[in-house]
């Protein structure tokens, strides 16, 4: 009687066993690779769904870009980009890459305006310059981080980090406004009881 009931313990000892190495073997891989599958599935609608973004994003980007334009006082303003972009839903908006503009006035003088960006607006010209922005025409330079090119107002205005030299100065400012017909320059700061930096030969 003894030893029956020991087969039998064991029988159903070696049953448990069974039952738990089955488990593990296939109940929790086949739960695995199901997870490994899935993981699979979103990794791989997740690749797709960039490189589709990237083919979109790639169809909205010019390479090597020229406007040219003339306004009613004869200036000629010529913007390059070495690339540009069109934001979906703005297509007279511009996005440009490594500019490099000019304005040639009617007298034959030019004002050259680089810089690292650059929003372009195609119905009126209006330009807004940005990052390691440079402005030159004859002897003068300006550097600042922003240059907002208004044809409408027919004025160029340099903000944020104005560096400003000629033959016979240097100017630290906060804003200077350049009337692009005249030519003639306004320095200013943003607070009235700052003051204009001026470093001049004499």
């Amino acid at each position: 009687m003894i030893k029956k009931n020991i087969i039998q313990f064991l029988l159903i000892a070696l049953l448990i066993i069974l039952s738990g190495v089955f488990y593990q073997k296939y109940m929790i891989s086949s739960n695995a690779g199901k997870k490994l599958l899935e993981k699979k599935i979103d990794n791989k609608t997740t690749n797709e769904k960039l490189l589709l973004d990237k083919s979109k994003e790639a169809a909205n980007v010019i390479e090597n870009l020229r406007y040219t334009s003339n306004d009613l006082f004869g200036n000629t303003y010529v913007i390059n980009a070495q690339s540009a972009q069109v934001e979906e839903g703005k297509i007279d908006q511009v996005k440009l890459f490594e500019v490099m503009a000019k304005i040639i006035q009617k007298d034959d003088e030019v004002i050259y305006i680089n810089s690292n960006f650059a929003d372009y607006n195609k119905i009126n010209n209006n330009t807004i310059f940005q990052k390691n922005v440079n402005v030159k025409y004859g002897d003068q330079s300006i550097d600042a981080d922003i240059i907002n090119l208004n044809f409408s107002k027919n004025i160029i205005k340099i903000e944020e980090n104005v560096y400003y030299k000629n033959n016979n100065a240097k100017v630290n400012a906060d804003k200077i406004e350049i009337n692009i017909e005249t030519k003639k320059l306004k320095i200013s700061m943003n607070e009235q009881e700052d003051e204009v930096e001026i470093f001049a030969k004499y």
